[in-house]
């Protein structure tokens, strides 16, 4: 497992999220239920892909896509 992406905004990871299963990636969005759940404490929403050999394409993808103001692509 490999973190692809993270963001303050859990709106950017559930788009990246989409574009990574519609390409056959797997992929888990974490973190997102501890930041709402906790506001103010220092939890960033990740989006993680589940197998290894699949972190090149998975960020490319993410990149091609675009990232907002916030958005970290690993």
């Amino acid at each position: 497992m490999k973190r692809v992406f993270s963001s303050p905004d859990g709106t950017q990871i559930g788009l990246a999220e989409s574009i990574l299963e519609a390409a056959g990636i797997a992929c888990e969005f974490r973190n997102d239920a501890v930041s709402q759940a906790m506001p103010g404490m220092p939890f960033i929403p990740e989006l993680w892909i589940l197998h290894d050999e699949d972190y090149e394409e998975a960020r490319r993808l993410v990149l091609s896509a675009g990232s907002a103001d916030g958005a970290k692509p690993e």
